[in-house]
């Protein structure tokens, strides 16, 4: 770094000690003031993150050099525009797969919206944290392949765009309709969003209350108190957290990969979209490893609320992945 970037470093570094969480303590020993930090704020993370079982994802420090050569060949690197000295990057190196479709069906046993509920909880839960991978994603991968992008189309809709593609095989042009391949990637009650056709809207799915989960809880079947007990307690937290990401990304490579991913069956077109969609990252070189970087505050205001929002953050993951761990099971 030069020597003015070392200054700007150094002067967050002395901020974030003075202001935030990160203790003194934490760092008996150091050779630089980049060390000491480094050494002071994964030692507050550890505090403060739950142990996960099911989410893959780590945080790493990053001086803007380095943020700058991970969005260099990222289609929109000329908007990033430097706030920090330091950033936080959050890296997925590799992708959990889960196949949650017998629990889904003892869900929908018992509950007629239990399922779409669990989604709906979900999506909320990583938007305003990191993303996980849910089976509307795959009938989204599928239908920009086969079906020109609409993945709420009919078999009216797409019949003669498959025809130009496969021709009058009966057989083949089965394989590719929304009737037959939406029940296998993601089946309705599994979708996030309803798509009024009529009215060209597109709306979030709602979910059942905490006080709802929590009958099902104490009164329903045995196979899915788990999983209810766990959508209460994030229903919960989501509750006392605003709809919006708590990592404030300032910069967002094109990842890879997802923390999780969920699938409504193990079937070998789940297997060949995520291999096309890994192939298509490497030829285009705009894959990344990294979901995102958030620039470090400087400002007293700015630092306290950062970390209060990392905190939040945090504790929303550990529940994310207790409802995941729970699907899994």
């Amino acid at each position: 770094m030069r020597w003015r970037a070392e200054q700007d470093v150094c002067r967050l570094i002395y901020d974030q000690f003075v202001t935030g969480p990160i203790r003194a303590r934490d760092v008996p020993g150091f050779s630089s003031a980049g060390q000491a930090f480094v050494r002071g704020f994964f030692a507050w993370a550890k505090r403060e993150m739950p142990r996960l079982k099911c989410l893959n994802f780590n945080f790493v420090i990053h001086d803007v050099e380095a943020v700058r050569e991970q969005m260099q060949y990222q289609y929109d690197s000329r908007d990033f525009e430097p706030t920090s000295p330091l950033y936080l990057g959050i890296e997925m190196q590799e992708e959990n797969i889960f196949d949650i479709g017998e629990k889904v069906a003892q869900l929908r046993a018992a509950h007629p919206r239990l399922v779409s509920t669990t989604m709906a909880l979900i999506n909320r839960a990583m938007g305003r944290t990191i993303w996980v991978r849910t089976p509307d994603e795959f009938l989204g991968m599928f239908s920009s392949y086969y079906w020109d992008g609409d993945s709420k189309a009919s078999d009216e809709d797409v019949l003669e765009i498959l025809k130009d593609r496969f021709g009058d095989d009966e057989a083949e042009l089965e394989n590719y309709l929304p009737s037959v391949v939406r029940a296998e990637l993601c089946p309705s009650d599994m979708d996030v969003g309803r798509y009024n056709r009529k009215t060209h809207r597109f709306s979030l799915t709602p979910a059942l209350s905490a006080a709802s989960l929590r009958q099902l809880h104490e009164c329903g079947p045995r196979s899915v108190r788990r999983i209810c007990r766990e959508l209460e307690a994030l229903t919960l937290l989501l509750k006392i957290s605003r709809p919006r990401c708590l990592f404030d990304l300032q910069a967002r490579p094109e990842c890879a990969y997802a923390a999780a991913t969920l699938i409504a069956c193990d079937s070998p077109r789940i297997s060949q979209l995520l291999d096309d969609h890994y192939e298509h990252l490497s030829q285009s070189g705009e894959g990344s490893t990294f979901y995102g970087f958030i620039p470090f505050a400087s400002t007293p205001d700015a630092i306290r609320k950062q970390y209060a929002d990392w905190s939040k953050a945090f504790s929303i993951l550990g529940q994310l992945d207790r409802v995941i761990a729970a699907l899994a099971a």
